[in-house]
């Protein structure tokens, strides 16, 4: 028997009043019983459940400790289930935001979808249309060349660009244009300026990046201030839907930022490796910027700018770090880190070199 089911329909089969509890409590048996399991294993269903269990759980007395144990249960179970792998990265997600709560998370959800290649289209028709403002069009420009390195807009104002015989920076083994960044943000009196690879960048997009350097170098945040309001004007002329007009008005500089994670992490580039073309030092605010979907394939064809492998190493994931800690102190792993396998839970910590063990174990450019 082959059923074919509408997850959007809601339409109810019998008319409220007209089923009593034990009738109801009949069918539901027979469903549950009958076609569970061959609900379940379609990855849609999985994908329905979540968002059903997220509405769910908004609306439940539960305590949060209450929530997290219910997310966590269905989770290991969805670490053994067959052809699971979809409820499994739901439930990360979901587990991930109980435990880090993030303002607007479903705005940024949203916006990580509404910026795909089609809007990318209609905002870069839109920017090439004489008649409107320059602000409008400029805005659009830094924008969309924010969208491909994920650099703050503050950092503009220092960023230089070689493009003509670029070297070959240490740990790479080829040259490609480098963007250079003195990276804003940091507690160094004198930090080291960031070095993004723009591997895969073509003349175009080159000359979009010099242009918003050369656009940006005199600029006071005034003016980047007014850059923002005429993209986000320019922007809601573009808009297909009272959904999309409604999410543009959330729209500024940072959304490109978040938008540059969300789709370097679609593309499966790790923690370590997005946290440090971000100029962050250990994967700690990867939460603030990841908040969109990132369990589906990109949505953009845009080049994505990625840091250097030695810029990745240094990059500190804390629950890493943990996850080591915990197990040489004799506790269990960390769901989703490694069993390190330690018969030693008194290890001495001091004597392990720079690298933590957990780091030497996982690949930095592996999607964990």
């Amino acid at each position: 028997m082959q059923i074919l089911i509408n997850l959007d329909a809601n339409h109810p089969t019998f008319p409220p009043g007209t089923l009593d509890t034990r009738s109801r409590s009949l069918m539901e048996t027979y469903i549950k019983e009958r076609f569970f399991d061959n609900l379940m294993y379609h990855e849609a269903v999985q994908k329905d459940f979540a968002v059903w269990l997220e509405a769910h759980q908004k609306n439940s007395q539960a305590s949060p400790k209450g929530k997290r144990l219910e997310i966590r249960k269905i989770r290991s179970a969805a670490e053994k289930g067959l052809n699971t792998t979809t409820l499994l990265g739901e439930m990360e997600r979901l587990h991930f935001d109980a435990r880090n709560n993030v303002p607007d998370k479903q705005i940024n959800f949203g916006l990580s979808h509404l910026i795909d290649t089609d809007f990318l289209a209609r905002m870069a028709k839109q920017a090439g249309n004489p008649d409107i403002p320059i602000t409008q069009r400029r805005g659009l420009m830094l924008f969309g060349a924010t969208l491909m390195v994920g650099i703050r807009t503050s950092e503009w104002t220092t960023a230089r660009l070689i493009s003509d015989n670029p070297p070959v920076l240490p740990g790479e083994t080829a040259a490609h244009p480098i963007l250079v960044i003195q990276t804003a943000k940091t507690r160094k009196v004198d930090p080291e300026p960031r070095y993004l690879i723009l591997e895969g960048f073509d003349r175009g997009a080159l000359g979009m990046i010099e242009a918003c350097i050369e656009m940006t170098a005199s600029m006071t945040n005034g003016h980047l201030g007014q850059l923002v309001a005429g993209m986000r004007q320019a922007m809601l002329r573009v808009a297909d839907s009272p959904e999309a007009f409604e999410l543009i008005e959330h729209i500024d500089m940072r959304t490109a930022r978040k938008v540059f994670t969300v789709e370097s992490r679609r593309d499966k580039c790790s923690p370590e490796a997005v946290s440090a073309a971000l100029g962050h030092t250990t994967t700690n605010n990867l939460r603030w910027y990841a908040q969109g979907d990132i369990h589906c394939e990109r949505l953009t064809d845009i080049p994505l700018a990625r840091a250097t492998l030695n810029a990745v190493k240094k990059v500190r994931d804390p629950l890493a770090d943990f996850n080591e800690r915990k197990q040489l102190a004799g506790g269990k792993p960390l769901s989703g880190y490694p069993d390190l396998g330690t018969d030693n839970p008194n290890a001495d910590l001091d004597n392990r070199g720079s690298a933590s063990l957990a780091n030497r174990l996982i690949n930095p450019q592996g999607n964990r």
